[in-house]
């Protein structure tokens, strides 16, 4: 069995970006449909969605692929006996929150400080319940290094969400706010249970080629319990902010500002950041297998290797996208939410321009974590990412209370949490495996962002057709970007094919 890297990242890259522009229509609309207000309550109950995922089933995938890898390397183990014992804890915390969540929906919603939560976190259950179900079949592929079966549930998941969470929300929206966001948790909800009967369609048929080295299983609750921690802290981090940033907003603002204030940021923004790093996280999920592999082989030339050209590739592939998010900010925000007022348009730009710097950050400690993982330096990961964590809400708690700063305080704290957290990683994954920076690689895409910014600028602010302008924009990256990134060979197109090295089974 022929398993790539670069083939992994590239099904889970493309299925990605299909997942991202579904969820752009998905999220786009449904904004207009529930309104500013609608959508900081969805965002509210969406964090917490995240969060219980994270602990239900969160570190399952990971761990397990970890796992796998090492089985398969050192062909020993029960791989089917890992496979249960992931499932059943999945299984069982998926309950704990199902039950969780349809008991004490009013009481949580009225914490986190607006009730008419209560019917969504009601409705949100039943999609925790079957997203836990997913992700121990997610990890026995991955650890097999077949992205495929993740790509294609993750493609089923967005593609249902976006037609029936669309439609119910539209359905629903006239009996109320509340329920218009109901309707959309609830086309979660159906998604995930219909992609969790495909993965196990699948499981079914894959099982009969997973081999069973021998009866013993590996211990796999020191593993799995490090990777649950460091799973678990973004997501939390992303709850406490939903907490506290529309309570601190009611400092100064009214209730219903303040959800409108969190949903841009959370939900409008946010959905937009999100976009480009895509790429970065299917890099990184496809390298966690394969580096561990190498790693247990102790052939620490090929892990050097991926390294130096998976965080090379990051960098200039990152660059550009931030570029493009910070010039067209005023087109991009104007052509997706029509139902702006002038005033909240100004608000979502603004807040667009300064959130696209955290763009690089998110994908440095999404690959750095990744290859820290695979080294079996959780700790430090974890560390790092509650020190930075701590410093963030701090700030959050801050900022956001003083009446200069309101939502942008949010934006800032999470750009210091990126930042903080990304560059520690990096330092330390440089001494660990002592990489010298490559100052030509790193220096001249910035040089050339450089130049590209004012003629963007320019073309940017001319009063011309849309297609025509981003026609415009496209040639001024191909000629100022790419061909001179070709040119300096900051691209070896040689180098990243040989991430393609086999990993037999």
């Amino acid at each position: 069995m022929k398993k790539y890297v670069l083939n992994g990242a590239l099904i889970l890259a493309i299925s990605g970006f299909i997942c991202k522009i579904l969820g752009a229509f998905y999220r786009i609309p449904l904004s207009n449909i529930l309104g500013v207000e609608g959508i900081g309550l969805y965002q509210m109950i969406f964090s917490l969605y995240s969060l219980a995922l994270v602990i239900a089933g969160g570190a399952v995938p990971t761990s397990m692929a970890i796992v796998v890898a090492k089985m398969r390397a050192e062909r020993k183990g029960s791989i089917k006996k890992v496979f249960l014992k992931y499932f059943f804890i999945s299984a069982g915390l998926g309950a704990i929150f199902f039950a969780i969540f349809l008991l004490f929906a009013p009481k949580i919603s009225n914490f986190q400080g607006n009730a008419l939560a209560t019917t969504g976190y009601r409705y949100m259950s039943f999609a925790v319940l079957f997203s836990a179900l997913l992700a121990p079949f997610r990890g026995l592929f991955q650890g097999y290094e077949n992205m495929t079966p993740t790509a294609v549930s993750q493609i089923l998941e967005q593609s249902i969400k976006l037609v029936l969470g669309l439609g119910l929300s539209y359905a629903f929206i006239n009996m109320g706010l509340e329920m218009g966001v109901a309707g959309a948790l609830l086309g979660i909800a159906i998604s995930e249970l219909i992609s969790f009967i495909y993965l196990l369609i699948r499981a079914k048929i894959f099982s009969k080629s997973v081999s069973d080295y021998n009866d013993k299983t590996p211990k796999i609750s020191k593993d799995y319990i490090l990777i649950f921690l460091y799973v678990l802290i973004i997501p939390l981090v992303a709850a406490i902010d939903s907490f506290l940033t529309v309570n601190l907003l009611n400092i100064n603002f009214s209730t219903q500002t303040s959800t409108e204030l969190f949903g841009i940021q959370s939900g409008m923004v946010n959905s937009l950041i999100n976009f480009p790093v895509i790429f970065s996280l299917a890099l990184s999920t496809s390298l966690l297998p394969s580096l561990t592999y190498y790693k247990t082989k102790n052939r620490v030339g090929e892990v050097k290797s991926k390294i130096s050209e998976s965080l090379n590739l990051v960098w200039l592939v990152i660059l550009p996208c931030l570029l493009g998010f910070y010039i067209l900010a005023p087109t991009i925000m104007s052509l997706a939410y029509r139902g702006l007022t002038p005033e909240m348009l100004n608000t979502c730009v603004s807040l667009l321009r300064v959130s696209s710097v955290q763009m690089i950050f998110i994908a440095l400690l999404q690959i750095t974590a990744s290859i820290l993982q695979a080294s079996g330096k959780l700790k430090f990961l974890i560390f790092n990412l509650v020190i930075s964590a701590i410093i963030k809400i701090a700030l959050t708690a801050i900022l956001v209370s003083n009446f200069a700063f309101n939502i942008y305080g949010l934006s800032i704290s999470n750009i210091i949490f990126y930042l903080l957290s990304s560059s520690a990683n990096l330092i330390y994954l440089l001494k660990l495996y002592k990489l010298e920076i490559n100052f030509k690689k790193l220096i001249l895409p910035l040089v050339f962002i450089a130049i590209m910014f004012f003629p963007c600028l320019i073309v940017q602010s001319l009063n011309i057709n849309i297609i025509f302008k981003l026609l415009i924009l496209a040639l001024i990256g191909t000629v100022i970007y790419i061909i001179p990134v070709i040119y300096f060979k900051l691209f070896d197109i040689k180098k990243l094919k040989n991430l393609k090295r086999q990993v037999k089974k």
